[in-house]
């Protein structure tokens, strides 16, 4: 899931901030409502899985999406998956979660997140020593490393 700084939960009068402090025009910095909505789906998913709390990961990403040069998806695939998950808002959808699979964009039941674990064969798909995919050729390889075969 991807949270817009800006958004905001119905029901909330204002943004959230990161603090207090604004800056020489009076803007404050935005941040903080991905752990307003973290703490949301915590409190929530039992309702909604069987009883079960689901464990929610909050990532940042200022921080990681700086740390190296953008190539054309870095800029293509966000606005793709934002937009495709606002068309589902949109439609009164919820459940789903934007995917890319088989070389689409797509969306599928949440519970494909937690059906099974998801690991990635680290020696199949990476030169670790590179920190790069592994390929031989181009062709015939997925657009995105997958987590299996399928």
């Amino acid at each position: 899931m991807l949270v817009s700084e800006g958004a905001t939960i119905a029901g909330m009068k204002d943004m959230v901030f990161a603090g207090d402090e604004a800056d020489a025009f009076g803007h404050k910095k935005l941040g903080g409502i991905g752990d307003v909505v973290s703490q949301k789906l915590k409190e929530m998913s039992p309702r909604y899985n069987h009883g079960e709390r689901v464990d929610v990961i909050n990532q940042r990403l200022g921080y990681l999406v700086r740390c190296g040069d953008p190539d054309a998806l870095d800029s293509i695939v966000p606005m793709a998956f934002g937009n495709l998950a606002l068309d589902l808002i949109l439609n009164g959808t919820s459940g789903r979660l934007v995917n890319v699979r088989n070389g689409r964009y797509d969306n599928v039941p949440i519970e494909v997140v937690i059906s099974r674990k998801k690991v990635v064969d680290v020696g199949k798909y990476y030169q670790p020593d590179r920190l790069r995919p592994r390929y031989e050729k181009f062709e015939n390889k997925p657009l995105f490393i997958m987590t299996s075969d399928y």
